[in-house]
């Protein structure tokens, strides 16, 4: 099972989100090194903005005792097929949201997001397993 940046950053915000969503966590948690990027990078700028490590420290925790999955070769050729596909019908996802599904799908791992941009994902490719979660 993985988190995607999205479910991440609402634990952080809801401690009770996270309460709620407890019960369908029955295996690992883990994330991507996609997400990794996408939450340092928002802490990094807070931190360089504001002259704060407090976003920065509680990311760094939060990550440090997940496994993160990595985005390599495999993932690369299997993100590219996502994007043209979904170009070739005219929707358009953040690339990061291709590459995270991309390790998904090579891991074969089920997603669990609040975005709905990867139900447009799964839509071109049937192995990518989507679980949404409502706040």
């Amino acid at each position: 099972m993985i988190f995607d940046t999205s479910i991440l950053l609402q634990i952080l915000k809801d401690i009770e989100f996270y309460k709620n969503i407890k019960s369908i966590i029955n295996e690992d948690v883990k994330i991507t090194s996609v997400s990794v990027y996408e939450l340092l990078r928002g802490a990094m700028y807070i931190k360089l903005v504001k002259h704060s490590d407090k976003e920065m420290n509680v990311i760094l925790g939060l990550i440090s005792e997940l496994p993160v999955l990595s985005f390599g070769y495999e993932e690369g050729r299997i993100a590219s097929y996502l994007w043209a596909r979904l170009k070739e019908k005219g929707v358009t996802v953040s690339d990061a949201d291709v590459m995270i599904s991309s390790v998904c799908i090579v891991n074969e791992e089920k997603l669990v997001t609040l975005d709905n941009d990867f139900k447009r994902i799964k839509e071109v490719h049937d192995k990518l397993e989507v679980e949404m979660v409502e706040v």
